[in-house]
C-alpha cells in the first residue's frame, strides 16, 4: 500500500457515512452545480460501474479478455449469465475457441461452500469471483438500511442500467486508463504496472488478536 512512495488510501467511507456527512454539513446536493471529476480516473466505463454487483468484476474482466484474445470487442452483454442474486453461480464461455469455466459467489457462507468444493476436487474453474457481501457491494453493510428490505437486487439493476447507458462499456476503452498506460505505465503488465497496481496477499501484515484490558480483545 506504500509502493508508490505515498500512502495509497487515506480514508475509506461507506455510503451511509457519506450521507451522514452531507446531512451534517447541511449540503443541498440538488443545488450543487455539475462539474467534472478530478483527473486522472475522472472518466469511468460501464464495466467499472457494475463492479458493485455480484458477478460484475468477472463480467467486466471477461469483456476485456475477449478483446485481448480475439482482437475485437464482444457484444457488451455477452457475459450477462454471471448476473443475478444466486449465492453460487456457474457459467461457461467460449473465448477464441477456448471454453472458460467460471464461478461467482457472494456472501461468506456461499464462498465457504465454493472453496471447499474446489479444494475437494469436485469442481474446477478457470476464473472465480467472490464478494463477501450478499449480492455484492450493492448489498454491503455500509449501504443505506431500510427495515425489512433487502435492496441489493434493485441496486444491482440500477448499476446495469447505468452500464447499458454509458457510451464506454469496456474498461480497456476508458480514455484516462489508456493515457495512463501510454504516458506512465508503458503497457499492461509492465514492470511498473505490476509493482504499483498488483498486490501480494501473502505479503500483507495481517492483524493478530491480542488481549487488551481484561476481557477485551483488540487487534494490532
Amino acid at each position: 500500500m506504500y509502493s508508490s512512495g505515498a500512502k495509497d488510501v487515506d480514508y475509506v467511507l461507506t455510503t451511509r457515512e457519506i450521507c451522514r456527512l452531507i446531512k451534517s454539513e447541511q449540503i443541498n446536493v440538488h443545488a450543487l452545480p455539475e462539474e467534472d471529476f478530478d483527473s486522472p480516473l475522472g472518466s469511468g466505463s460501464g464495466a467499472a460501474v457494475i463492479f458493485g454487483a455480484t458477478g460484475g468484476v468477472m463480467e467486466a474482466a471477461l469483456r476485456t479478455c475477449y478483446k485481448v484474445v480475439t482482437g475485437k470487442n464482444p457484444y457488451a452483454d455477452s457475459f450477462s449469465s454471471v448476473r443475478g442474486l444466486d449465492g453460487w453461480k456457474e457459467a461457461d464461455f467460449n473465448i477464441g475457441g477456448t471454453i472458460i469455466h467460471t464461478a461467482v459467489a457472494s456472501g461468506l457462507g456461499n464462498a465457504r461452500k465454493l472453496i471447499r468444493a474446489i479444494r475437494s476436487g469436485s469442481v474446477q474453474y478457470d476464473f472465480v469471483e467472490i464478494m463477501a457481501c450478499p449480492g455484492g457491494c450493492a448489498g454491503g453493510g455500509g449501504q443505506p438500511i431500510h427495515d425489512g428490505c433487502e435492496l441489493a437486487g434493485e441496486r444491482g439493476e440500477k448499476l446495469y442500467q447505468i452500464d447499458k447507458n454509458n457510451p464506454i462499456r469496456f474498461s480497456h476503452e476508458n480514455p484516462d486508463v489508456i493515457t495512463l498506460y501510454e504516458e506512465y505505465f508503458e503497457k499492461p503488465c509492465s514492470h511498473l504496472a505490476h509493482e504499483l497496481l498488483h498486490t501480494d496477499h501473502h505479503g500483507w501484515e495481517m492483524p493478530r488478536a491480542v488481549k487488551m484490558d481484561g476481557d477485551v480483545t483488540g487487534y494490532r
